[in-house]
């Protein structure tokens, strides 16, 4: 959004500087062209002027100076005159010891030429005739202030016309911001989407991003039901092959042991080996089809509810605590993370003599689970037995032997690591780090 932004008011910035200046630079065209027209009126009024200083004489014509302007007298004034005849050239008083460069042409010339003192002059040519003699009058005039307004005036109205426009650009800055803010809201309603802390976005939004907005909610439905057919899927062709394997397993217990025990053994350790693997396989692609917002994790509501089921399970003295505060929801499929908890808690409640402890901690892109029991503990050489199928270390404790090996298996399945380790106090430490879908981004 800040980067759309950002470019549209790069290019309105540029896009009023261009023609902005390229108008401030003909404006100051057309007023040089008009300054030039009307000088162009004066300096010819100033040859006729001039061309009445010159008298007849017993020798020819002459310079009564004393009829000239008294611009004329003054040095460097910036008013200058030169009289051409073909028998006599005179130039006024205030050029002082300097020249300047005639015209060619006739009437106001086009181009400036140095003056004395850096001026810049501008001049103009006349022909007349007088006592049958050809006389050219050039009068020259000092055109650097008007250059120096033209400058002024062009730097002034390129500032003005800069501040106008940084203003300009803050306005619209503003109301770019204003009208992509139903867009940064549709953005956030995605991340809360793709968080799971929202199941559709809201329809009430501008009319432009509405059909943007059904589409997405449609195209969200749509992968709902597909989710949920491919979750049915794979449970009914769980249940089909688990019934298959079971009785294949059994009649190589009952009816090939007794024809060749070996081959029994082999036929059902490849059984239990495929029964695994079609397990695991079926739950990671459970797993992978399970990231939908309506079935999210949210242990602030989930936990104290599986808590207290599990302490009327449970029926002893036994304290059920929660370490810390759970996070509010998770981008997490919720039936996995309540068989994950259920079974893990399940086991600690079975060995603790009267305290289990919770404690879930976000950490970047990875959820901490971590348990702790004050029972008798595993020993180190008797962890990785325990997460073994059907394994348990104390027959007289009640259960399959299951919980941990499931536990195991999911924990896989989403890519997580699964650790046992001793609690300070006594007791078993379980801790499970299972990577959060989306943090990364």
């Amino acid at each position: 959004m800040n980067s759309i932004g950002r470019q549209l008011g790069i290019s309105l910035f540029i896009s009023l500087l261009v023609p902005g200046v390229l108008a401030g630079q003909t404006a100051i065209w057309w007023l040089d062209q008009r300054q030039r027209a009307t000088l162009a009126a004066s300096l010819r009024e100033e040859t006729v002027s001039v061309l009445a200083a010159l008298a007849r004489g017993s020798n020819g014509l002459h310079l009564d100076r004393q009829a000239l302007d008294q611009v004329y007298q003054r040095p460097l004034s910036g008013r200058y005159f030169l009289i051409i005849t073909p028998q006599a050239r005179w130039r006024s008083r205030s050029l002082w010891d300097t020249q300047f460069e005639e015209p060619e042409q006739e009437g106001l010339s086009a181009t400036l030429v140095e003056g004395p003192q850096e001026q810049k002059l501008l001049r103009y040519r006349a022909h007349y005739q007088m006592a049958s003699q050809p006389i050219v009058v050039v009068v020259a005039q000092d055109y650097a202030p008007q250059l120096q307004d033209f400058s002024r005036l062009k730097t002034g109205a390129l500032v003005a016309w800069i501040a106008l426009l940084v203003v300009l650009a803050a306005v619209q800055q503003g109301l770019i911001r204003r009208g992509l803010r139903p867009l940064r809201q549709v953005r956030q309603q995605l991340q809360q989407f793709r968080k799971g802390q929202r199941a559709t976005l809201d329809k009430n939004v501008a009319r432009e991003l509405k059909p943007l907005v059904e589409e997405v909610n449609r195209l969200q439905g749509d992968i709902e039901r597909q989710l949920r057919r491919s979750r049915h899927a794979l449970g009914d062709l769980s249940h089909g092959l688990k019934t298959p394997l079971a009785v294949m397993k059994n009649q190589s217990r009952t009816q090939l042991l007794a024809f060749s025990p070996a081959l029994a053994g082999s036929f059902s350790e490849q059984l239990s080996q495929m029964e695994a693997g079609i397990k695991r396989a079926l739950g990671r692609a459970r797993i992978a089809a399970s990231t939908t917002p309506t079935n999210r994790f949210t242990p602030v509501e989930d936990v104290p509810l599986l808590l207290r089921t599990l302490q009327r399970a449970h029926d002893r003295d036994l304290k059920l605590a929660i370490e810390g505060v759970l996070p509010p929801a998770l981008p997490l499929e919720r039936d996995d993370m309540l068989e994950i908890l259920g079974n893990l808690l399940d086991n600690a409640c079975k060995w603790a003599r009267c305290t289990v402890t919770l404690s879930l901690q976000r950490q970047s892109a990875v959820l901490l689970i971590t348990v702790v029991d004050d029972g008798p503990g595993i020993a180190p050489s008797q962890r990785q037995v325990v997460l073994a199928r059907g394994q348990r270390l104390d027959q007289r404790v009640p259960g399959q032997g299951l919980g941990l090996e499931i536990v195991s298996d999911m924990v896989d399945a989403y890519g997580g690591e699964l650790t046992l380790e001793d609690n300070p106090g006594g007791g078993l430490l379980v801790q499970v780090r299972l990577p959060l879908p989306g943090s990364g981004e």
